[in-house]
């Protein structure tokens, strides 16, 4: 009994060293060393930024460059206008090499843009379009937000939080980048 007692305190006491001690990166990580940012105040741009980053909403709405790598001159631009479209998969769903499209048994899907332009993206929105849109998943044209758009998983955020990111959203660049309309299947499921 007294050993494994020993047994665990040794291996909380590496625990702690271990998660106290930097982090230092294996050759070849191509990621920097993180570094905690502190809580931006709610409703901020700040805090949208931060929700925005933690919503993964770059990894869908802003084109990648050959290395992977965000494309930050069209931020948040959505599927650029002449972008490849992403393979036919039988049985699957697939996306193109900028992670801006998808195709799935649901059609094809396609990242919006949300910069503030007026013609292309959500400029013309007001912040209660916003809210709705997400709230609802449906955009003030009546379109359905389709996969891999996860509205259930965002639809439930706090008004404040909303508040946030429509506040970042709206500093951002312009980027006008005309994405083009998502296709819904046609296809019906035999009975």
């Amino acid at each position: 009994m007294i050993r494994n007692v020993c047994v665990a305190v040794g291996f909380v006491s590496m625990m702690a060293l271990v998660s106290v001690t930097p982090a230092a990166q294996s050759p070849g990580n191509p990621y920097p060393v993180g570094k905690a940012q502190a809580l931006a105040p709610t409703g901020s741009t700040a805090r949208g930024a931060q929700l925005v980053a933690l919503g993964g909403c770059n990894d869908c709405h802003t084109p990648k460059l050959r290395d992977g790598a965000l494309d930050t001159a069209r931020l948040l631009s959505g599927h650029p206008q002449d972008g490849p479209m992403p393979p036919q998969v039988v049985g699957g769903a697939s996306t193109n090499m900028l992670l801006t499209a998808w195709r799935g048994p649901w059609g094809v899907s396609l990242a919006r843009n949300i910069t503030p332009d007026r013609e292309t993206g959500i400029g013309s929105w007001t912040l209660a379009d916003f809210k709705k849109t997400i709230r609802t998943g449906v955009n003030p044209k009546g379109e359905v937000l389709m996969p891999p758009m996860p509205i259930l998983m965002y639809q439930n955020l706090p008004d404040s939080d909303l508040d946030a990111i429509w506040n970042y959203l709206r500093s951002l660049k312009p980027v006008h980048n005309q994405v083009g309309r998502s296709t819904a299947s046609k296809t019906v499921a035999s009975r």
